[in-house]
């Protein structure tokens, strides 16, 4: 008897010592509770660029708002985001762009740890570096006063009298409080929720005369208007770059290494170069790809719907090249020309070919339940700005009682209203800034076009 407890009492310590073991391997936490800390700073900052590697993806906050990262067409454009990208690729893994609509919300994640990088057109200065790390310098810029044509200045005397209209609390008020200390100039301070895209394009429009901003801004694809005269450069150069946060020592070396290689400077030097060569498209007359459109067309695209966008794109010039990068006669992405198969974007017959697949695939994915006219409206308006902003205008519509389902009359006129950061700043919204005034009238000249042609080929069209 005594032999059987004796027993029992040893298979009953092996037991107890085998789940100890297995609790221990398990949860060592449970039995060791001060050997692991957590700290906000610790789960973040120490190996920054670890991190990154192990979950594949580099994660940039922005606005969003039109000028160093935006969405063009469904693709990330921009200056910053061109960047980052390419980095990112470097790096061997994906790129994730969080939205955020002000700097303090922007600093506010990258403390938090939930981004690693800030790409906002930052200035590095004493103030802001005690909060961050800057990167090296991806470019150089400098205050410039944006005019029209109709009252172009040449020297800063003939600004006497006059007024520049400048957002409230912007870096631009001390720019004007210096130059009003020698010219007798007025300043307009406007409401700080107006972009710096708005405010330009109101100079373009006649509601101001006069604004301040930086040169890399005005040379942006979406500060282009034709009314506006060149701006003239009047601040010093400072340095645009990207924020971290402090202990992110590594990825910062990583990202300095490679903003310094050949392959970094080639993409920042190629998206300048190509704003100085905008505006040096050659024209064609109409029908000169008329049998690539009339081989390639596919209902509801006519041929004549085909030439008509074509016009609209790059004015039947197979050689265009846009500052967002589209490319050839029907002006398509690399990233779209590569998913429509196109091989080489600047032959018309591939480049039309790859324009009406992919007018197809928008059509068939997105709108085909429409009517007619609709349906190719959205189509074309999703071509030219991407699916993504198309949605977030329809979005709009819907919140404000319109028609969510017709373009003209009403969602055109929200995507215009995302050009305005009251508009694209919506929780709603997710694709931020849209220059919506360009697709409004990219959709409309192509129906006009498209009208003019009916009436030049009228039946034997096929339209």
């Amino acid at each position: 008897m005594r032999t059987s407890m004796m027993r029992k009492k040893r298979w009953l310590t092996v037991l107890v010592a085998l789940v100890g073991v297995g609790l221990w391997e398990v949860y060592p936490i449970v039995f060791e509770p001060d050997v692991i800390y957590y700290t906000s700073s610790q789960s973040y900052s120490v190996t920054s660029y670890e991190r990154v590697k192990q979950r594949g993806v580099l994660r940039v906050v922005t606005r969003l708002n039109g000028v160093g990262c935006y969405y063009k067409r469904g693709e990330l454009r921009g200056h910053e985001c061109e960047v980052l990208k390419a980095f990112a690729g470097h790096l061997g893994v994906n790129i994730q762009v969080l939205y955020r609509s002000d700097l303090d919300s922007m600093m506010a994640a990258l403390t938090a740890g939930q981004v690693d990088i800030v790409a906002a057109d930052l200035t590095p200065t004493s103030t802001r570096e005690r909060n961050v790390r800057f990167s090296e310098p991806i470019l150089q810029t400098r205050e410039v006063l944006i005019q029209r044509k109709d009252n172009q200045i040449h020297d800063w005397a003939q600004l006497a009298g006059k007024t520049i209209s400048i957002r409230r609390g912007s870096t631009y008020e001390a720019e004007v409080e210096k130059l009003a200390a020698g010219v007798n100039v007025y300043s307009q301070l406007l409401p700080s929720r107006d972009s710096t895209l708005e405010i330009i394009q109101g100079v373009a429009d006649g509601e101001w005369s006069y604004t301040v901003v930086d040169e890399h801004i005005a040379r942006s694809a979406n500060a282009q208007f034709a009314t506006l005269a060149p701006p003239l450069v009047f601040g010093e150069p400072r340095s645009i770059a990207f924020a971290l946060a402090p202990t992110s020592d590594t990825l910062l070396i990583r990202l300095n290494q490679w903003l310094s290689s050949a392959e970094a400077r080639t993409i920042i030097d190629a998206y300048h170069e190509q704003f100085r060569d905008q505006g040096k498209k050659s024209r064609r007359q109409l029908s000169a790809w008329d049998h690539y459109f009339q081989k390639y067309a596919e209902p509801p695209f006519t041929w004549l719907w085909l030439a008509a966008q074509a016009n609209s794109e790059s004015a039947f010039d197979p050689q265009a090249l846009s500052p967002e990068g589209a490319q050839g006669l029907m002006q398509l992405m690399p990233e779209t020309a590569v998913d429509m198969q196109v091989l080489n974007v600047f032959d018309p017959a591939e480049s039309i070919q790859g324009g009406s697949k992919y007018n197809h695939w928008l059509y068939k994915t997105y709108w085909r339940h429409l009517t007619p006219e609709n349906a190719l409206a959205f189509t074309f308006a999703s071509y030219n700005s991407g699916v993504g902003h198309v949605l977030d205008a329809q979005r709009l519509a819907l919140r404000d009682n319109a028609d969510p389902n017709v373009w003209f009359g009403s969602v055109e006129n929200y995507i215009v209203k995302l050009e305005q950061q009251e508009y694209y700043t919506q929780s709603y919204v997710r694709y931020g800034y849209c220059r919506g005034s360009e697709t409004k009238q990219y959709v409309r000249r192509i129906f006009e076009r498209y009208k003019q042609y009916r009436k030049t080929f009228h039946e034997n069209a096929g339209a």
